[in-house]
């Protein structure tokens, strides 16, 4: 039988938000902070299969929602990047978490977060994540007969929501993730692929799911990378 997992929650703005959790029996936990966007729904079932895998090395991961993801009730027009690190943060805090791992645009929204080591899966600055959607929606826009441009989508953004990839996104977030950078973090450990030229402590053999047009996984990634977390946090 498949192990599953269990739901639990963080509090958060006078609310609740959902993670999943895999619980082992040794007192080392990690929290798994997701990717961005559709990167997120494309790369989910990889990270299951993560903590997982991280539970069979007996290490407890979590998997929060981010408000105005999955199962959150807010909209998310109405959250920010400031938003997502306070949340992060609030759940790192309320399930005693010292080890992050966080994967893409993720790796942002932990940023501020110092009393924590910091296991990097292929971090993108934020500007990149958002060139890559408006290009997205120009596209999608010419499929419709209409014409826009950057510029265009850019100055719209600025001041009123956006649906870029199926998501509508605030001027606030827009703006904030549009300067967002990838900063160096305390205890950090940078992973990309083998075919990722940037620069980074280790590679695995692995798939760019996120550029997948449909949701997968890639077991022997998932394990490599489980592998990778458990000898980084220490067994």
């Amino acid at each position: 039988m498949t192990l599953a997992p269990a739901f639990v929650s963080y509090e958060f703005a006078d609310r609740k938000e959902f993670c999943l959790s895999f619980a082992a029996s040794s007192s080392r936990r990690v929290m798994l902070v997701p990717p961005l966007f559709d990167e997120m729904n494309r790369m989910r079932m990889m990270l299951v299969d993560v903590m997982r895998s991280l539970h069979a090395l007996n290490i407890s991961s979590l998997l929060p929602d981010l408000p105005g993801t999955n199962e959150s009730l807010v909209a998310l027009e109405r959250v920010s990047l400031a938003d997502w690190k306070a949340a992060v943060q609030a759940c790192a805090e309320q399930h005693d978490i010292s080890h992050i791992a966080s994967f893409r645009g993720g790796t942002l929204a932990v940023a501020d977060i110092a009393a924590a080591s910091h296991w990097l899966f292929s971090p993108i600055k934020g500007a990149t994540l958002i060139r890559t959607m408006l290009r997205t929606r120009i596209a999608s826009d010419r499929e419709s007969g209409l014409t826009t441009s950057l510029a265009e989508l850019t100055a719209r953004a600025e001041t009123g929501p956006l649906e870029l990839a199926g998501n509508i996104i605030g001027p606030d977030l827009f703006a904030q993730l549009d300067g967002a950078d990838i900063t160096t973090m305390p205890n950090q450990r940078i992973v990309r692929l083998e075919s990722d030229s940037k620069p980074s402590d280790v590679q695995i053999a692995g798939s760019a799911l996120w550029l997948r047009a449909e949701p997968d996984d890639d077991l022997a990634m998932s394990a490599a990378i489980a592998q990778d977390i458990a000898g980084w946090i220490g067994q």
